[in-house]
């Protein structure tokens, strides 16, 4: 019985170095995970192009939409006393004194709810433009007009928070595609 276990050891061993590759010809563990890392550096590149693609896309409808919007809105900004300007709709264009509350959006793209009572003292109230039910923010008391009015200028507000998020996700993918190019640069046998 030993000796059958011992001849059929033997002949599995003859038969595996025979018949399998020398070790040369194998490819090393090493190589095998270099050219893994080169595979998912290649389907990284791929997907971040295609991200690109698409937050280019999002910039250029964002941007089309936002001109067009702007249309509705008058900019304010006194150099001398501000530093930053804001879009107000036509109605409230020019000296807010007659009104006790009025929407804007800072031209960075926050909407601020301005409020003045009885003694000219204004209260700002900043809305939170990544929450969906904006209108929980909205003092009570608002006629259909001012709710109208704070919509507008909703709309406004968000879509100049989507354009700055996507040119942000825009030049995070260049970013990242500028890497995995580079990397694939060094990486590329010459």
């Amino acid at each position: 019985m030993k000796r059958f276990f011992y001849s059929f050891f033997v002949f599995v061993t003859l038969v595996s170095v025979l018949c399998l590759p020398s070790c040369k010809e194998r490819p090393s563990k090493v190589e095998q995970r270099k050219e893994e890392i080169r595979r998912n550096d290649c389907l990284e590149l791929a997907q971040a192009q295609k991200d690109w693609k698409a937050a280019d896309s999002v910039a250029t409808f964002k941007a089309l939409e936002l001109e067009d919007l702007k249309k509705q809105f008058v900019f304010e900004k006194q150099a001398k006393y501000q530093t930053t300007g804001y879009y107000v709709l036509q109605a409230y264009k020019g000296s807010k004194e007659r009104f006790t509350f009025f929407p804007e959006v800072e031209e960075g793209g926050k909407l601020l709810l301005v409020s003045i009572d009885q003694k000219r003292r204004y209260s700002f109230v900043e809305v939170d433009l990544e929450k969906e039910d904006y209108t929980a923010q909205l003092p009570k008391g608002l006629s259909e007009a001012q709710k109208k009015d704070v919509a507008k200028c909703h709309l406004l507000a968000k879509t100049m928070y989507d354009l700055a998020d996507a040119l942000k996700q825009k030049e995070k993918m260049e970013l990242k595609v500028r890497f995995y190019e580079e990397k694939r640069k060094k990486s590329s046998p010459l």
